[in-house]
């Protein structure tokens, strides 16, 4: 006998509350993402929803607000940088090649730690490669 959380109906049930979403919230606006929903236990296909780019920034800003309010109260320095990592793999994925300063400050409660880290972070980040410096004050391309 399987137990219920691995036949499926999870993300079953999953499946249906999004393209319910999708449909009710539908806009003209062009598809711009796809969300596919997998199965358990061997993650077999359950669902496609496409999404236009008003829910796509919805469900982004949803996720990233879940983040920020679920995370520890203290960030280490390794998690942070963590965080900083994946938010610029997040604007690579975006089309982004650049970052400013106060793109990473206004990060800073999803992140977890002082604007002071972050600017010392910023540093670390340029001596290892990852941000280049640009000629303009606080903009780096993205390495």
């Amino acid at each position: 006998m399987k137990l219920p959380s691995e036949d499926g109906a999870k993300a079953r049930v999953l499946a249906a509350a999004l393209r319910n979403w999708a449909t009710v919230d539908a806009d003209l606006a062009p598809t711009v993402a796809r969300l596919e929903v997998r199965q358990p236990p061997t993650w077999g296909y359950a669902a496609t929803v496409d999404i236009s780019d008003r829910q796509y920034k919805r469900v982004l800003a949803f996720l990233r607000d879940d983040l920020i309010e679920n995370r520890p109260g203290y960030s280490t320095p390794e998690r942070a940088a963590a965080v900083v990592e994946a938010l610029l793999r997040e604007l690579v994925a975006a089309g982004q090649i650049r970052v400013t300063a106060a793109d990473l400050v206004e990060a800073a409660p999803r992140i977890g730690r002082s604007r002071t880290w972050i600017a010392a972070h910023i540093t670390d980040l340029i001596e290892s490669g990852r941000l280049r410096e640009t000629r303009r004050a606080d903009t780096f391309d993205i390495a």
